[in-house]
Order: structure tokens, then C-alpha cells, then sequence
């Protein structure tokens, strides 16, 4: 059970804390008077502002939002304001020192200073301060890690149902959009192993980018099975951990696992570097399996993707390259 210290004490009157959604607090890990106390304490005492209540939106984030936490993960606060109130707040801040850039505003506690809040073996806590307009923008621009974020983020307060009607915006892609997508991830992957893993390797130098070129194979096809069922996808540290919830995740991510463990070295440590490199792109490209093609293929069909585009495959790598779906590698 993750420790707490005060965290049977009651929280003082008069705090008055405005904790809107606390069954969204339940399996975090995180006590609620405690919290309670350092939402008080360390965010409804930012400077810039006397509204902090009616003002500050504050959601859960990161590990212990998606149930994928430790008793020692960190605790990742985000509060959402207003631009101008941000504004205000990033001045006031940079005056009294409390941070020291003014583009951004990242917040935490000295390490003697956890205890109060989050006990001997809590993470770290942290918050960090962002305008509701930027994400707003990012629902607008439909940038798929911080839909994912926000969609998955548990709300805390929230006056006036301000982040709520932001995150209730995302009904799914426009269709036209989400086939770029679609088709931008295909290709990404498959051009990292095809374009860049050294096939015809005689040079040790050529481990660095023969093994990168597999990982980010791997990466590109996971998000690549988020978005074919229309889905945003995570960041780079979830995605292995919670492609499972997809269908093609579910029935591949095992063999795309073992690729990454035999370029890392977890998977048979007897093979020389190149024999786990060349084993982890067959098992990567799938080459002795068709299987893998076909069902992406078909789930390629069924979201829309032209026939004719799915049976060209990497003939389409013009698209990709002349930066027509997307960012050019």
C-alpha cells in the first residue's frame, strides 16, 4: 500500500478545496486529503492570480491516470487556465523566481519537501501550468499523443465544465484526415526498414542506425494500429504497454516484442550482434509469415484506404518522401 504520511489527517477547514471528480481519484494510489493539501498548498498559491478556484482546471496525468503505475511513480498535475491568466501567472512567477523560463511552467517540490505530501515512497510530485487555448489547439490540429493525454487525463476540478467541453470536442478523425494518417504511419515504418536498416552490412559502425532503424519500425507500426482503428495513440513509452487494447496490437505485439528484446540483447545474449539484428528484422518485416501484411492490408480496406493504394504498398513511398502525407523523414 503506498505510504502516505498525514494522509489521515482531516484537511483544515476553510480550504474549501473544490474537488469536483473524486471517484476519478479511485485505484491512483493517491490520497485525496493529501492531494487536497498540495493543491492548496502548492497551486492555489501561485501568484498572478486571486481566482485560483474559478480559474484553475486541474487533471491527473501520466501513469497513475491510466492505471499503469507503481507505488513509486510520480504524481503529474496539470492545471489549465485561461491565456491571459497563464500569462499573468508565468510574470509573476519569473519575478518571484519560481521558475526560470518564461515559455513554460514546470513546478516541483525539493526532495525534503515530498514527505509532507506524498510520503517516503510516492514519486514525484509535480505539476505543470498550461493555457486551455494550446489545448484546445491541439484538439484542433488533432495531434494524436496529446489527444491521447488529455482524453485519458482524470479531472479534478474543473469550474464551469472548462477542459471538459475541450476534451468532449474529439468525436474521432475527419475521415479524409485519418486515411493520411493512416497511410503517413504505414509508410514510416517501412521506410525505416527498408531505406535505412543496412541490409547489406560489413561494418560494425552500421549497428547504431541497423538497430535503430528496427525500433523505429516497431514504433511506427504500433501507432500505426491505434490509428487504423481510429484511435490516438501514445507516447513512445506507453505504446508497447497498451497496444494490446488494439486488435492488431493484441495479435502481434508479441513478435514485435521479441524483435525489440533481440536488439537490445535480453533475447538470445549467445547470438552475435548482427545474427540478433537480421533475426529481429525478419521478425519485424515478417518474412516468413505473410499473415502480418494480409491483416494489415484487410484493416487498411476496412478504414477506408483506396484499394489501390493498399495493393501499391511501398510503391506509394513518393507520398511519404515529397512530404504530401505529413513531415518527410
Amino acid at each position: 500500500m503506498t505510504e502516505w504520511l498525514m494522509a489521515d489527517e482531516p484537511v483544515p477547514s476553510g480550504y474549501g478545496l473544490r474537488i469536483t471528480h473524486y471517484e476519478s481519484m479511485k485505484n491512483t494510489g493517491i490520497d485525496r486529503a493529501a492531494l487536497e493539501r498540495y493543491i492548496e498548498e502548492q497551486i492555489y498559491t501561485l501568484p498572478g492570480t486571486d481566482r485560483h478556484r474559478e480559474e484553475f482546471s486541474i487533471v491527473l496525468t501520466g501513469s497513475r491516470a491510466i492505471g499503469l503505475h507503481t507505488d513509486d511513480s510520480d504524481v503529474d498535475l496539470d492545471v489549465l487556465c485561461p491565456r491571459e491568466v497563464f500569462d499573468s501567472i508565468q510574470r509573476a512567477s519569473l519575478e518571484k523566481g519560481l521558475i526560470k523560463t518564461p515559455d513554460s511552467f514546470f513546478g516541483s517540490l525539493k526532495e525534503d519537501l515530498w514527505p509532507k505530501y506524498c510520503g517516503r515512497s510516492l514519486g514525484w510530485p509535480y505539476h505543470s501550468v498550461l493555457a486551455l487555448e494550446d489545448i484546445e489547439r491541439q484538439f484542433d490540429e488533432y495531434d494524436d499523443v496529446a489527444l491521447w493525454i488529455w482524453t485519458h487525463a482524470r479531472i479534478i476540478a474543473d469550474p464551469g465544465g472548462q477542459f471538459m467541453r475541450i476534451k468532449e470536442s474529439f468525436r474521432g478523425y475527419p475521415r479524409d484526415l485519418l486515411i493520411r494518417k493512416i497511410k503517413y504511419r504505414w509508410l514510416r515504418a517501412w521506410y525505416w526498414a527498408i531505406e535505412v536498416y543496412p541490409h547489406h552490412h560489413g561494418d560494425d559502425r552500421a549497428l547504431l542506425p541497423a538497430g535503430s532503424a528496427i525500433l523505429m519500425t516497431v514504433n511506427e507500426l504500433l501507432r500505426f494500429f491505434y490509428l487504423i482503428e481510429g484511435k490516438p495513440f501514445p507516447n513512445d513509452k506507453r505504446l508497447v504497454a497498451l497496444v494490446g487494447e488494439t486488435k492488431l496490437g493484441k495479435e502481434f505485439q508479441p513478435a514485435l516484442q521479441e524483435a525489440v528484446d533481440l536488439v537490445v540483447g535480453k533475447a538470445e545474449p549467445e547470438l552475435t550482434p548482427w545474427e540478433r539484428l537480421d533475426k529481429a528484422f525478419n521478425l519485424v518485416a515478417c518474412e516468413e509469415d505473410g499473415g502480418f501484411y494480409q491483416a494489415c492490408a484487410n484493416a487498411m480496406l476496412a478504414a477506408g484506404v483506396e484499394p489501390k493504394w493498399v495493393e501499391a504498398d511501398f510503391d506509394n513511398i513518393h507520398e511519404l518522401l515529397t512530404g504530401s502525407l505529413g513531415r518527410a523523414p
